[in-house]
């Protein structure tokens, strides 16, 4: 049998489909490491997966010789992106069917390990969230906002076994190459410690670790969400989701404006759905702690920025002020 026969089978043995047809690729995978299809499904046998028209297949195959488009292809980036897919697959194994609604995200029909691939077999969230945006009008990134909050009070506490012990793919100490690259100077010498005032809050949940706005998916009328790609889901302070989060969809005078709008926003849903998943914690000390990290956690992936491309966009004027404002703490 061949590897895309054994592959289609797979499929139908976890989906109950009698009959899988491969359709379009989705994407591939940063730096080649595979692809993202989707495969349509006919003859299901469980009318409980009678919505599950089509799935997706997140299939990791790792090129021979890696590439970049900067130019970042070292053995330890290589090693990070291979960790990445193994927390990936534990995740939706063993803590994505903890999430509810208000943190949708696509159910897993299983993960596949043997010597040719690793595969992890996805709910087509298309079917109900079909919509995905590059830039986000207000109702959406409070959308986004809103998901992140309630998933981060779902998780508040819990171990982060399995995962990255800290979150986010620009984390200090898995990105030595990028601080090496970075010009000397004030932001480089503070590295250690913004890392360790945001590993140091006394309360942790689990973080995205990758919350953009292309990694969110969206109902018709774009006010219901669902999350995709878990590669760097781990411990964090909630609040690095939220500054990835606004710096991904957001011009720099959209921030000027209304950063601190949608940053109360944010804690105001934090709060509520603190009282609602874990009633017995300080809901509003976790929210207070939390938004006085705002910068520090802002400045911390101008960090990664700076070592990794210094003349990135994000690097503008409120990116500087935010960084002057928690170096001044230091």
């Amino acid at each position: 049998m061949s590897g895309n026969s054994k592959l289609h089978q797979y499929i139908a043995d976890q989906t109950g489909a009698s009959t899988v047809t491969p359709l379009d690729r989705v994407q591939t995978l940063w730096s080649g490491y595979g692809e993202i299809r989707r495969y349509s499904l006919a003859g299901l046998q469980d009318t409980n997966n009678a919505e599950a028209r089509s799935v997706i297949a997140k299939d990791i195959n790792p090129p021979q010789a890696t590439e970049h488009p900067r130019g970042w292809n070292t053995d330890i980036s290589h090693q990070r992106k291979l960790r990445s897919y193994e927390v990936e697959a534990h995740w939706y194994q063993n803590f994505a069917p903890l999430c509810d609604d208000d943190c949708r995200v696509a159910h897993c029909f299983g993960v596949l390990n043997d010597a040719s691939r690793q595969l992890i077999l996805l709910e087509d969230l298309d079917n109900s969230y079909p919509c995905r945006l590059s830039q986000a009008e207000l109702p959406q990134i409070k959308a986004c906002l809103k998901w992140l909050a309630n998933f981060h009070a779902k998780f508040l506490g819990v171990s982060a076994e399995g995962l990255w012990q800290v979150g986010t793919y620009w984390h200090l100490d898995t990105r030595p190459d990028e601080l090496d690259a970075m010009a000397d100077g004030e932001l480089k010498q503070a590295a250690s410690w913004l890392d360790q005032r945001l590993t140091d809050c006394p309360y942790q949940t689990l973080v995205h670790g990758d919350a953009k706005v292309a990694n969110f998916c969206f109902s018709q009328d774009g006010l219901k969400v669902a999350a995709v790609d878990f590669q760097y889901v781990g411990g964090g302070a909630g609040i690095k989701d939220v500054t990835y989060f606004l710096g991904s969809c957001m011009t720099e005078q959209q921030l000027m404006d209304h950063d601190q709008t949608l940053l109360g926003f944010y804690l105001d849903c934090l709060v509520c759905a603190l009282r609602r998943y874990q009633p017995r914690l300080p809901a509003e000390e976790i929210a207070r702690t939390w938004s006085e990290l705002y910068a520090v956690a802002w400045t911390d992936f101008y960090r990664f920025l700076s070592g990794w491309m210094p003349d990135h966009p994000k690097s503008h004027a409120y990116t500087r002020k935010l960084a002057d404002r928690a170096l001044a703490w230091r």
